[in-house]
């Protein structure tokens, strides 16, 4: 006798259906990762620094250090894993990768493309190295709403920040480290802002990861205080609805209209993956917009994936988190979209943070 084993799948109260358990529903993922572990950012030295004159030869500044390459090819891998029957054999139309216009994030791109499309058959160009080159495309900085940093290239959006730190609102939220203001002004020399104690926690990070000795004063700070003060810099980011928008509404614009591409067979048959490499603040900004972040700095190789599912005509969304806390990423779920979320209904709920144009980023008269 043949078996015909059935899944259930419950979208809401009216509608179900049922599919084969062993026939793949998945039409399209969207990866948002961080970049590798990394030396530290000369452009964020705090004044006091003691190790403001090294310079972490032969890596340099800011750049992937070997933990983090190790670390994103391995990414790469968990990828290829997760998804290798599904992109099938790698071809130019398969997957659209876009990198922020750093060194870092776009050698991390690299390693991960390295490892998710291994030359196979036709592809292998030298039987003695397993990696084919994958081109990717970034914005410069400037000009990059969709993954850039918007107190930097976003005018409206640094308006709307300022005005929320000033505001009653904003101003709670960082009063109640402000006993700390005064001792690390004196031993740092930097300012007391949320921003600057975010630059002084991955300095300080980086510096103890690379093999450097932290200064005795920053034990009283290092790392509880200021990784505090990091997760509030995420939320101070993204505290309304305008920052939201303005912070990660053109990444998430992009992601919907791509997928609305897909479903009316507007992107070539073959593309089945977009591919982000990004910074932390991306990934937690993108979880403040979608409601799933919880207080944490996102670690070195996290990444999101948003699955889009086909299931007899009607598109679901799944989204997972990767922290490392768990050997897989964990389903995360969406608030007002739980079980499978409608991609209609997934539109519907965030729609009010999708800008209309980059113009949006233009200060109003």
């Amino acid at each position: 006798m043949v078996k015909l084993h059935l899944c259930l799948l419950l979208a809401t109260a009216n509608f179900f259906v049922l599919i084969d358990c062993k026939t793949s529903t998945l039409e399209l993922v969207h990866v948002l990762f961080r970049h590798g572990d990394r030396t530290p950012d000369r452009r964020v030295i705090y004044p006091k620094d003691p190790h403001i004159n090294e310079t972490y030869y032969p890596f340099g500044y800011g750049q992937l250090n070997n933990a983090g390459k190790r670390k994103q090819y391995l990414l790469g891998k968990a990828l290829n894993k997760r998804y290798k029957k599904f992109l099938g054999t790698y071809t130019l139309n398969t997957i659209d990768a876009r990198s922020t216009d750093y060194n870092r994030t776009k050698v991390s791109l690299q390693l991960v493309l390295a490892s998710l499309f291994p030359p196979e058959k036709e592809l292998v160009w030298n039987k003695n190295l397993d990696w084919q080159p994958i081109p990717f495309n970034y914005w410069i900085l400037r000009d990059d709403h969709v993954l850039g940093d918007p107190y930097k290239n976003c005018k409206r959006y640094k308006n709307s920040y300022n005005d929320f730190l000033n505001s009653s609102d904003g101003q709670k939220l960082f009063r109640q480290y402000s006993d700390f203001g005064e001792y690390i002004m004196e031993n740092s020399g930097s300012n007391f802002t949320s921003k600057l104690m975010a630059d002084m926690y991955f300095t300080l990070t980086t510096e103890r990861e690379n093999g450097l000795e932290l200064p005795p004063w920053t034990e009283k700070v290092y790392p509880k205080v200021l990784s505090n003060l990091t997760r509030l810099d995420y939320v101070l980011n993204t505290a309304n609805t305008e920052l939201k928008k303005l912070a990660s509404g053109f990444l998430l614009k992009k992601i919907i209209t791509d997928t609305e591409q897909k479903v009316k067979n507007m992107l070539h048959q073959r593309k089945r993956m977009f591919i982000y490499s990004a910074h932390e603040y991306n990934i937690a900004h993108l979880m403040n917009l979608l409601g799933i972040y919880y207080p944490h700095v996102p670690p070195y190789g996290s990444y999101i994936l948003i699955e889009i599912h086909n299931i007899k005509g009607v598109r679901i969304v799944k989204v997972f988190y990767q922290d490392y806390q768990t050997e897989k990423p964990k389903r995360m779920k969406l608030p007002n979209c739980h079980n499978f979320c409608r991609f209609e209904r997934f539109v519907s709920l965030y729609k009010k943070y999708l800008p209309e144009s980059e113009n949006e980023c233009e200060l109003q008269d």
